[in-house]
This record gives structure tokens, sequence and C-alpha cells, in this order.
């Protein structure tokens, strides 16, 4: 694991910051992790109705995906987000 600091301070304040926020962070290979998918999230042929706390039209969805890597040249983000078809779309890359 590595990791990059770039700041305005000096050198020793970066490198006790680090020490500080990073130190219990375990070295070594974690192995990928795993989703299980057990059916959808929600119940199927429910209406859920959610009260706006901000005036803001910004609907933000997200989905558990599998690693993409090995279909990179197929692109299955760009796929998902043509099927939601909305030009201003913005996909985690």
């Amino acid at each position: 694991m590595k990791l990059v600091v770039i700041g305005g301070e000096s050198l020793d304040v970066l490198q006790h910051w680090v020490v500080e926020l990073f130190s219990d962070v375990r070295q070594g290979s974690q192995g990928k992790p795993e989703f299980k998918v057990e059916g959808p999230v929600w119940r199927a042929g429910k209406l859920y109705r959610l009260e706006a706390v901000k005036d803001v039209h910004i609907l933000e969805l997200r989905w558990a995906l599998p690693c993409l890597l090995q279909a990179y040249l197929q692109k299955p983000e760009d796929y998902l987000a043509h099927l939601l078809g909305h030009d201003n779309i913005t996909v985690a890359r």
C-alpha cells in the first residue's frame, strides 16, 4: 500500500499527521472483498416516499458491483449509464 501526501505545511507536520491518522492501517494484502448478493435490497412492489431535506434536485443511486477490471473493454458502467438515460449522469470510474 502506498500513500502520497501533498500539503502546504512543513514536512514534520505532514509526517506527524500521517503517523497519527494512518498508523492503524494494516500492511500486507487483505485479499479481495467478496459481495454476496442474496436478492434486492428493497421489497419489490413497495413504494417508498421520502421527504426532501433540502431544495436540491439530485437523485444519487449506488450499487455494490463486483470488480469490473476484466470487463473494461465492454464498459459495463457505460451500459448502466445508457439504461438510466440522462446526459448529465456521472459514473465513477
